[in-house]
């Protein structure tokens, strides 16, 4: 796993990456088999759920988890951001990344979370309001680079093993850094 995170990792080189980071989740659907190899090799879960940290200046990915029992996005939110924490200044997410032991690790690693609060008190209206709307909107970049792999390369893996579905991945998220490296 190590090799192609370092595939991944020269490729977001190459693009020249900013210090703002955003972070997200998507789903990306299992290749479908008939439902007797399903039934046969307990393969019930149809999708990865793939967290990625994009750089909202070159668009290019920087790290990806993926997961075929859907943790929730704290859980790796906090494994990406902080695997990443020398490469960003600041890290823009969702409410689903809502989480003040995150936000507490990542300032304790020097790195600015932009991440709004669920509304349950008066004072959350007033830590959304200190928020950089600049940075922080910046999270769709995010969204746009899984949108632009599924448009490009299909919303589908293909392989069976979870490794090889993982290694599927990276490889796409690297061939899509270096066309984002080719358009600069």
């Amino acid at each position: 796993m190590s090799v192609w995170r370092g595939f991944l990792r020269e490729s977001a080189n190459i693009c020249d990456p900013g210090s703002h980071g955003a972070i997200d989740a998507t789903f990306f659907d299992r290749e479908t088999a008939s439902r007797h190899y399903q039934h046969r090799s307990d393969r019930h879960i149809r999708t990865l759920k793939t967290t990625a940290l994009v750089d909202t200046d070159s668009c290019a990915i920087l790290d990806i988890h993926c997961s075929a029992h859907w943790p929730h996005d704290t859980q790796t939110g906090r494994r990406v951001a902080l695997r990443n924490t020398e490469k960003i200044e600041s890290l823009a997410g969702d409410k689903g990344y809502d989480d003040q032991s995150l936000r507490d690790a990542l300032r304790s690693e020097g790195v600015r979370p932009l991440l709004r609060h669920r509304l349950f008190a008066a004072y959350d209206h007033a830590h959304n309001a200190r928020l950089d709307s600049e940075l922080y909107g910046q999270r769709w970049m995010a969204e746009t680079a899984f949108s632009a792999i599924k448009r490009r390369f299909g919303p589908a893996v293909h392989p069976r093993a979870w490794y090889r579905e993982f290694r599927e991945l990276m490889l796409t998220a690297t061939v899509y850094n270096l066309e984002q490296a080719l358009k600069q």
